[in-house]
């Protein structure tokens, strides 16, 4: 597949898009993008696989929040179900594994949860912004056991 791509760059006469580089599970995580916003984005493209959950907990949580966000956000809630009260419930238990966040932080995670999908802009990207703070104080990938979640 990887000639018949290069054969349709050289044919289109167009830079090639680079290789995606994603995270092997085990090596420490340190994001080089300044600011939370984008620090979000690339770990969302290092950590976070084409399809299903991730191999560790830093991943997911950067997975579940944007997800939660895209729904909230970009959908309106309109496909909101059990599936993401499930994500949103298992994220406030990732929040407290390794290094976890402040209880003040966790109180605040609380209550944006408590009403999803009926969130706006502010509290989505708060919990977004939370999630990179944790990958920050565990940069050690943790193995994502199981997941509980289908989304």
């Amino acid at each position: 597949m990887d000639d018949t791509v290069d054969k349709l760059y050289k044919l289109l006469d167009v830079e090639p898009v680079p290789k995606r580089q994603v995270h092997d599970g085990v090596s420490e995580i340190h994001p080089k993008a300044e600011g939370w916003m984008e620090q979000h984005e690339e770990l969302w493209d290092f950590l976070v696989p084409g399809s299903g959950a991730c191999s560790i907990v830093q991943g997911e949580v950067i997975r579940i929040t944007g997800r939660l966000s895209h729904e909230v956000l970009d959908n309106g809630g309109a496909n909101w179900d059990h599936e993401f009260r499930k994500m949103v419930n298992a994220l406030k238990e990732y929040f407290k594994e390794g290094q976890g966040l402040s209880d003040s932080e966790l109180l605040e995670v609380e209550e944006i949860a408590k009403t999803l999908p009926n969130q706006g802009k502010t509290e989505m990207y708060r919990l977004e912004e939370l999630a990179v703070k944790w990958v920050l104080q565990n940069p050690i990938p943790i193995k994502l056991e199981s997941v509980s979640y289908s989304r």
